[in-house]
């Protein structure tokens, strides 16, 4: 068997920037195991599957794999899938594209050069105390007590952390066994289920690298026994817009800098409202770099 591929950079103001991704079209042949075992190969954050090249329900059929198991939802690997399927040849008409992820239907949206995904529903939380601060590496005076520490989900758990400057977003260090230990004893370590993901942390400060940007973030997960950070994570960034509309203002629109501290600056731009009926309209955007196409041997 024989896939066409490609790779991109999503997230990203120029090729080299943002967040890694690569796309696998017609890949309905693959078993699970394969397409693991290629995510593997790949080692991205995420690798993405385009089931068929047809629709199916209105939308196109995606899987999402991480090196190490399969997620329901990832912002950046959505937007890169999307960007692929809007520059085939059989939709270069179509200003919007649906993608039947795991956790449903997921629209995006073109706008120019930046593709936009829509998100609702998110779901809110345990919170902590300032003496979470340890388990960074920081001091409890590093934390911005004037927001609260609280997991939210969209898709994906994260734990929201808010900073009060650049200085301590850039010291962060961890210990991967302490980290663990941590998830462990408040339940929120990945179990043999399924439907059960590892909360990961999403850091953000309001002070930041570029002045025309609103929020500087880092994003980091426990995976195969270590702390992994990611570059760009639109999962993330709409987990904290939701945060954000609940804690500071009903309507937001802002510029977000991420993987500044690993050499790969990647901008997100985030929009959204929170009505009276407290339902929550969630969009993260950006832009996508082709990078490289070409064959895959199976």
């Amino acid at each position: 068997m024989i896939l066409n591929f490609h790779i991109v950079d999503v997230f990203a103001e120029e090729k080299y920037q943002g967040n890694q991704l690569a796309v696998f079209e017609n890949a309905g042949g693959l078993s699970n195991e394969m397409m693991l075992k290629i995510a593997r190969e790949i080692n991205f954050q995420e690798t993405t599957f385009i089931i068929a090249d047809e629709e199916k329900n209105g939308g196109f059929d995606v899987r999402i794999f991480t090196p190490e198991y399969e997620v329901p939802f990832a912002g950046h690997p959505t937007l890169g899938t999307a960007f692929i399927l809007l520059n085939s040849p059989q939709n270069t008409d179509k200003q919007n594209i649906i993608l039947n992820l795991k956790i449903g239907q997921v629209p995006v949206i073109k706008d120019n050069e930046t593709l936009w995904l829509e998100i609702n529903n998110p779901i809110f939380g345990k919170n902590f105390n300032s003496e979470i601060a340890n388990l960074f590496g920081l001091k409890p005076e590093d934390i911005d007590e004037t927001s609260p520490i609280e997991v939210v989900s969209t898709g994906l758990p994260y734990l929201i952390l808010p900073l009060k400057n650049l200085d301590a977003i850039q010291r962060i260090r961890f210990n991967n066994e302490q980290v663990k230990n941590w998830l462990i004893e408040n339940h929120l370590y990945k179990t043999n289920a399924p439907d059960e993901l590892t909360t990961a942390f999403f850091t953000f400060t309001r002070e930041t690298e570029k002045a025309e940007n609103q929020l500087h973030t880092r994003m980091f997960c426990y995976e195969n026994e270590k702390i992994v950070e990611d570059a760009a994570t639109g999962s993330a960034n709409s987990c904290l817009l939701a945060y954000l509309l609940k804690y500071e203002a009903n309507k937001i629109s802002y510029r977000v800098e991420q993987g500044y501290e690993m050499g790969r600056p990647s901008l997100i731009q985030i929009k959204g409202e929170l009505n009276e009926k407290q339902d929550f309209s969630l969009k993260v955007g950006g832009k996508t770099k082709l990078i490289a196409q070409g064959k895959w041997f199976v």
